[in-house]
């Protein structure tokens, strides 16, 4: 799956990054080699085209920011079945989560019958080395979770549905 992230402020410069084999990514329209090891919860040691990298990751309210050294930057990513139609606005009847790539869950912060808000964390899945927390789209209540801890997921897989 392609994604495209926003990399600086306001409009910023945008980029495409694929993933193509195991350590092996298209970033804009150069292959690169890259390892990835989590190090702690946001924070990762990037091997890319031989250079070595420490990145701490947060989430802030309009993406996240990327400190690498003495740079904080500020990155959205795009949601890439947003971009193909695949997700409408508002959400109306009951919400269903998606793992948004192949991965594993690593946690789930909801249980059923539990209140959320819109834009609350939900679930996290690792993909790529990279936990991924997945948000309630609307207010409501969670109605049923169909994974637990340590499960496989496969992209599209259902996880959380919200009514």
């Amino acid at each position: 799956m392609k994604y495209e992230a926003v990399v600086g402020p306001s409009q910023g410069r945008r980029i495409a990054v694929e993933r193509l084999d195991e350590g092996l990514y298209l970033v804009g329209d150069r292959e690169r080699a890259v390892n990835v090891e989590v190090l702690e919860p946001g924070v990762y040691s990037i091997i890319m085209d031989g250079a070595s990298y420490e990145v701490s990751v947060r989430e802030d309210k309009k993406g996240y920011v990327v400190e690498v050294g003495p740079h904080f930057i500020p990155v959205r990513v795009e949601d890439p079945l947003q971009s193909r139609g695949e997700v409408t606005s508002p959400v109306q009847g009951d919400a269903v989560i998606s793992s948004p790539m192949p991965g594993r869950v690593v946690g789930v912060k909801v249980e059923v019958g539990q209140a959320v808000k819109e834009g609350e964390g939900v679930v996290l899945v690792e993909a790529m080395k990279m936990e991924n927390e997945l948000h309630a789209p609307k207010d409501g209540k969670v109605k049923k979770i169909t994974v637990k801890v340590g499960d496989a997921v496969e992209a599209g897989q259902d996880l959380v549905v919200i009514e």
